[in-house]
């Protein structure tokens, strides 16, 4: 029996499918419209619900795949941003698939593919190839440092945002760490806030990895273990060349109208993400 595929809206934001078959002959029974769900990706402790594009806030979603590093999927949050003028504006982006893609094209036009640090590098090439009218933000010095990346600007250099992002956005540049054993820049992170939203992007600045119970691989709950009792007492004492400068940039950030954080790693924090964010940057959560 042949059949075709018709498009219907679901409320979470991109098209699911809708199967129809051929008109019935007289006196045949009529068949009803078989509704299909949203196209699924892999479900993984990093992605447990196996969303392509899960809805956040109006007008703001979120991609969770996995993001390995040395060997350990220590997972990945992308966060996305549709902005007053129709345009999609991307934090961090995870690896591309197809039907990424296409919940994406079904929201809006990517035109902003934001790198925030330089640890958050490994898709940038793929979307830009994806999308070549985009901009590809990097973060200060990333043009120089990661030549063979086809970065078109750079963000955060005298906490300006560009022109073109319409005032919906404010940044704070943490540019007050460096790695202890070459003394070059480490992370160089850009956080950004929706005010549209009152929601905070950030990246490697914070996260809160859940205890995930048995699903969580064995590899990553160490991986776990070491960022919150060896990693963070690490970059707090030894990282953090200028201290006084940090807690400026704390202090600005924690005085923006937010109240949700969507980190890179870890879960969303809906209602409750400024008193989260202050307490580890301060130190407060141990």
């Amino acid at each position: 029996m042949k059949s075709c595929v018709a498009a219907s809206r679901p409320a979470h934001g991109f098209r699911g499918t809708r199967v129809w078959t051929r008109r019935p002959r007289s006196g045949e029974p009529v068949r009803r419209a078989r509704a299909l769900p949203p196209p699924r990706s892999q479900v993984s402790w990093s992605n447990p619900s196996g969303s392509v594009l899960t809805p956040l806030r109006e007008k703001v979603w979120a991609a969770e795949r996995p993001f390995v590093w040395q060997g350990i999927d220590v997972g990945g949050k992308m966060g996305v941003v549709k902005m007053r003028d129709g345009s999609l504006w991307v934090h961090s982006p995870v690896d591309l698939d197809d039907d990424l893609r296409a919940a994406l094209t079904e929201i809006g036009d990517v035109k902003h593919i934001v790198s925030p640090n330089f640890e958050h590098v490994k898709y940038a090439a793929q979307w830009k190839a994806a999308f070549p009218d985009a901009v590809l933000w990097g973060c200060p010095g990333m043009i120089d440092k990661k030549p063979l990346i086809p970065f078109d600007r750079e963000v955060g250099v005298d906490d300006a945002c560009p022109e073109e992002w319409n005032g919906e956005f404010e940044l704070a540049f943490f540019d007050c760490e460096v790695n202890p054993f070459v003394g070059d820049p480490f992370f160089n992170e850009v956080v950004f806030h929706h005010k549209p939203s009152g929601v905070v992007l950030v990246t490697d600045l914070f996260w809160n990895y859940g205890g995930g119970g048995e699903a969580l691989p064995a590899a990553t709950r160490a991986w776990k273990f070491g960022m919150d009792k060896v990693y963070l007492p690490f970059y707090r004492a030894f990282m953090v060349r200028d201290r006084a400068r940090f807690e400026e940039r704390a202090r600005r950030v924690i005085a923006w109208e937010f109240d949700s954080l969507l980190p890179c790693h870890g879960t969303f924090v809906d209602g409750r993400g400024k008193r989260a964010l202050r307490e580890h940057l301060s130190g407060e959560n141990g």
